[in-house]
């Protein structure tokens, strides 16, 4: 079969969700741990059902015991950082396609780093953020140690729950 590639696009996105991904990132600016620095990945308006949120690795990231984890915050209305999971374990010395992957569900389970590059074995839990006319963000916290190399995506499937919903990245 030969679909057109508008039409395969739109399969994805019924199947897998919207995707809305963040440009190259470099570690030594985003991930800085050591001063538990928050970065706001992606604009959420609305109500927004999460499919899919991780972290990929593009280039080697440097020996730092860095840890993260996923928040979202929200200016309308006020809304202080929300963990939207527990922090992973280090993602020192992280290869390039590895991810680091949300697992979604119960609000304190860690997020994972895969056990390998370019396969993610996880199953996730949808989660529903935002609500109606929200105005906030999906961000990373990073803790334990900053890193000094290494660039990487951030990326999230979505769909709207609200009208209007929408996600789109930041950076």
């Amino acid at each position: 079969m030969n679909y057109n590639p508008s039409t395969i696009g739109r399969i994805g996105d019924i199947h897998s969700g919207i995707r809305s991904e963040t440009g190259s990132l470099a570690a030594a600016t985003y991930l800085l741990g050591a001063a538990n620095t928050q970065t706001e990945l992606f604009t959420v308006i609305g109500r927004v059902k999460i499919l899919t949120l991780y972290l990929e690795v593009l280039t080697a990231l440097s020996n730092n015991a860095c840890q993260v984890l996923f928040n979202c915050t929200f200016t309308t209305p006020v809304i202080g950082a929300n963990a939207m999971c527990g922090k992973c374990a280090t993602i020192a010395q992280a290869a390039q396609g590895q991810r680091i992957w949300w697992v979604g569900g119960t609000v304190a389970t860690a997020a994972v780093l895969t056990d390998g590059a370019g396969l993610s074995d996880i199953n996730v839990t949808p989660q529903i953020i935002g609500g109606k006319d929200f105005v906030g963000s999906i961000g990373i916290l990073a803790s334990d140690a900053s890193l000094s190399s290494g660039t990487f995506m951030g990326v999230v499937h979505w769909v709207p729950m609200s009208d209007g919903a929408y996600v789109e990245a930041k950076l």
